[in-house]
């Protein structure tokens, strides 16, 4: 979330998401049988007691790098 908001002043200090809420968008196999993934997730971040915040597109990879970032929505 930090790489996500960076620029974004409004965005609070303590932006998090859940993975209860998160939903698996694609799973791309990267190198063949045993080889790595890519996992695009839909998040939706959120601040302090469940405060949601907006909705984001994450590509991470299975080591938990991330690759890319689009976000979609900021809730006002």
């Amino acid at each position: 979330m930090t790489e996500i908001y960076k620029n974004d002043k409004d965005a609070p200090s303590n932006l998090t998401w859940a993975s209860y809420d998160t939903e698996i968008i694609k799973i791309k196999q990267l190198y063949g049988v045993g080889g790595g993934y890519e996992i695009t997730l839909k998040v939706h971040p959120y601040y302090d007691a469940h405060n949601s915040y907006g909705i984001d597109e994450v590509v991470v990879d299975t080591r938990g790098e991330l690759i890319n970032y689009k976000h979609i929505k900021t809730y006002p």
